[in-house]
Protein backbone atom coordinates (compact mmCIF):
# COMPACT_ATOMS: atom_id res chain seq x y z
CA UNK A 1 0.00 0.00 0.00
CA UNK A 2 1.62 3.31 -0.90
CA UNK A 3 1.40 6.17 1.51
CA UNK A 4 -0.01 9.17 0.59
CA UNK A 5 2.09 12.71 0.79
CA UNK A 6 0.74 13.71 3.86
CA UNK A 7 1.63 9.80 5.52
CA UNK A 8 5.35 10.36 3.99
CA UNK A 9 5.63 13.71 5.42
CA UNK A 10 4.91 12.43 8.50
CA UNK A 11 6.81 9.43 8.46
CA UNK A 12 9.91 11.81 7.22
CA UNK A 13 9.05 13.78 10.46
CA UNK A 14 8.87 11.29 13.06
CA UNK A 15 12.59 9.88 11.54
CA UNK A 16 14.19 13.08 12.01
CA UNK A 17 12.52 13.16 15.39
CA UNK A 18 14.21 10.11 16.24
CA UNK A 19 17.39 11.50 15.32
CA UNK A 20 17.23 14.62 16.90
CA UNK A 21 16.61 12.50 19.93
CA UNK A 22 19.62 10.82 19.67
CA UNK A 23 22.24 14.31 19.16
CA UNK A 24 24.44 14.43 22.22
CA UNK A 25 24.40 17.93 22.33
CA UNK A 26 21.02 18.99 24.28
CA UNK A 27 21.96 23.14 24.56
CA UNK A 28 24.79 25.40 24.47
CA UNK A 29 24.01 28.61 27.01
CA UNK A 30 26.94 31.34 26.20
CA UNK A 31 24.86 34.00 28.54
CA UNK A 32 26.66 33.98 31.60
CA UNK A 33 30.35 32.32 30.69
CA UNK A 34 29.60 29.07 28.99
CA UNK A 35 26.89 26.00 29.58
CA UNK A 36 26.68 22.88 27.69
CA UNK A 37 23.61 20.05 28.23
CA UNK A 38 25.05 16.62 26.96
CA UNK A 39 23.43 13.73 26.71
CA UNK A 40 25.07 10.18 27.02
CA UNK A 41 23.47 6.95 26.02
CA UNK A 42 25.21 4.96 29.89
CA UNK A 43 24.07 4.87 33.02
CA UNK A 44 25.41 7.65 35.57
CA UNK A 45 27.76 5.56 37.03
CA UNK A 46 29.09 5.05 33.82
CA UNK A 47 29.57 8.26 33.34
CA UNK A 48 30.56 9.24 36.72
CA UNK A 49 33.29 6.60 36.51
CA UNK A 50 34.89 8.38 33.59
CA UNK A 51 35.06 11.54 34.93
CA UNK A 52 36.44 10.23 37.71
CA UNK A 53 38.66 7.34 37.31
CA UNK A 54 42.41 8.17 35.74
CA UNK A 55 42.50 5.88 32.98
CA UNK A 56 39.47 6.61 31.78
CA UNK A 57 39.41 10.15 32.66
CA UNK A 58 42.81 10.09 29.95
CA UNK A 59 40.31 8.89 27.44
CA UNK A 60 38.37 12.35 26.99
CA UNK A 61 40.49 14.73 29.04
CA UNK A 62 44.04 14.04 29.47
CA UNK A 63 46.29 12.31 31.42
CA UNK A 64 46.74 12.86 35.37
CA UNK A 65 49.26 13.37 35.74
CA UNK A 66 49.64 14.34 39.56
CA UNK A 67 47.12 13.71 41.94
CA UNK A 68 42.96 11.88 41.45
CA UNK A 69 39.82 13.38 41.19
CA UNK A 70 38.17 12.67 44.80
CA UNK A 71 36.66 14.42 47.66
CA UNK A 72 38.75 17.95 48.23
CA UNK A 73 41.62 16.70 46.36
CA UNK A 74 44.26 17.94 43.72
CA UNK A 75 44.72 16.72 40.17
CA UNK A 76 46.80 18.09 37.39
CA UNK A 77 46.21 16.82 33.84
CA UNK A 78 48.30 17.07 30.86
CA UNK A 79 46.03 18.05 27.74
CA UNK A 80 49.22 17.08 25.17
CA UNK A 81 52.71 18.63 24.84
CA UNK A 82 52.75 19.21 28.62
CA UNK A 83 50.60 21.84 28.54
CA UNK A 84 48.98 20.90 32.05
CA UNK A 85 46.03 22.54 33.56
CA UNK A 86 45.60 22.57 37.51
CA UNK A 87 42.19 21.89 39.71
CA UNK A 88 41.12 21.59 42.83
CA UNK A 89 37.87 19.70 43.66
CA UNK A 90 35.73 22.05 45.52
CA UNK A 91 32.15 19.90 45.45
CA UNK A 92 31.68 16.33 45.20
CA UNK A 93 28.48 14.33 45.12
CA UNK A 94 28.89 11.08 43.94
CA UNK A 95 27.34 10.21 40.89
CA UNK A 96 25.83 13.52 40.68
CA UNK A 97 27.79 16.57 40.82
CA UNK A 98 31.68 16.93 40.34
CA UNK A 99 32.58 21.02 40.81
CA UNK A 100 36.82 21.73 40.64
CA UNK A 101 38.70 25.04 39.68
CA UNK A 102 40.41 25.07 36.16
CA UNK A 103 43.94 26.71 35.99
CA UNK A 104 46.28 26.60 33.09
CA UNK A 105 49.48 28.65 33.66
CA UNK A 106 48.65 31.03 30.88
CA UNK A 107 44.96 31.71 31.97
CA UNK A 108 43.35 33.56 34.83
CA UNK A 109 41.25 30.82 37.08
CA UNK A 110 37.95 29.66 36.53
CA UNK A 111 36.02 26.64 37.60
CA UNK A 112 34.28 23.98 36.13
CA UNK A 113 31.16 22.11 37.13
CA UNK A 114 29.40 19.11 36.16
CA UNK A 115 26.01 18.21 36.83
CA UNK A 116 24.77 14.53 36.22
CA UNK A 117 20.98 13.24 36.14
CA UNK A 118 19.50 9.98 35.03
CA UNK A 119 16.23 8.50 33.62
CA UNK A 120 16.00 5.39 32.10
CA UNK A 121 19.56 4.25 31.80
CA UNK A 122 20.59 7.78 29.85
CA UNK A 123 22.64 10.37 31.51
CA UNK A 124 21.91 14.07 31.02
CA UNK A 125 25.44 16.01 32.26
CA UNK A 126 25.40 19.90 32.12
CA UNK A 127 29.05 21.29 32.46
CA UNK A 128 28.96 24.72 33.41
CA UNK A 129 32.45 26.71 32.83
CA UNK A 130 32.84 30.05 34.89
CA UNK A 131 34.85 33.06 35.37
CA UNK A 132 36.10 32.31 31.66
CA UNK A 133 35.56 36.21 30.43
CA UNK A 134 36.88 36.85 26.70
CA UNK A 135 37.54 32.82 26.96
CA UNK A 136 34.15 31.59 26.71
CA UNK A 137 33.83 31.37 22.58
CA UNK A 138 37.43 29.12 22.23
CA UNK A 139 36.23 27.20 25.21
CA UNK A 140 33.14 26.29 23.80
CA UNK A 141 34.22 23.97 20.92
CA UNK A 142 36.74 22.45 22.63
CA UNK A 143 34.35 21.15 25.33
CA UNK A 144 32.05 20.03 22.71
CA UNK A 145 34.66 18.15 21.40
CA UNK A 146 35.84 16.34 25.15
CA UNK A 147 32.31 15.74 25.82
CA UNK A 148 32.09 13.75 22.73
CA UNK A 149 35.21 12.22 23.95
CA UNK A 150 33.97 11.10 27.13
CA UNK A 151 30.67 9.91 25.30
CA UNK A 152 32.66 7.59 23.29
CA UNK A 153 34.29 6.68 26.76
CA UNK A 154 31.73 5.90 28.42
CA UNK A 155 30.05 4.06 25.56
CA UNK A 156 32.96 1.70 25.84
CA UNK A 157 34.49 3.06 22.25
CA UNK A 158 37.18 5.61 23.01
CA UNK A 159 38.07 7.45 20.32
CA UNK A 160 41.67 8.25 19.07
CA UNK A 161 43.30 11.08 20.66
CA UNK A 162 45.26 11.47 17.24
CA UNK A 163 41.60 12.95 16.06
CA UNK A 164 41.14 15.85 18.87
CA UNK A 165 42.12 18.87 17.14
CA UNK A 166 40.65 17.39 13.22
CA UNK A 167 37.06 16.92 15.12
CA UNK A 168 37.95 20.92 17.67
CA UNK A 169 38.58 22.43 13.98
CA UNK A 170 35.21 20.94 12.58
CA UNK A 171 33.49 21.91 15.59
CA UNK A 172 34.94 25.64 15.32
CA UNK A 173 33.91 25.88 11.62
CA UNK A 174 30.31 24.65 12.30
CA UNK A 175 29.98 26.73 14.67
CA UNK A 176 31.11 30.38 12.81
CA UNK A 177 28.51 29.48 10.19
Amino acid sequence: MRKTGDEQAMTKAGVAKDRLAAVPLLQIDESTDLSLNWRIEAPRARVWECITDADLLSQWLGELVSGAVGVESNFVVNHGDQYCCRSTVVAWVEPCRLDFTWHFPDEPPSKVALELKESGGITDLRLSHTALGDLAESYRDGWCVHLSYLEAAALGTPLPASMFWRLHGTVAQLNMR
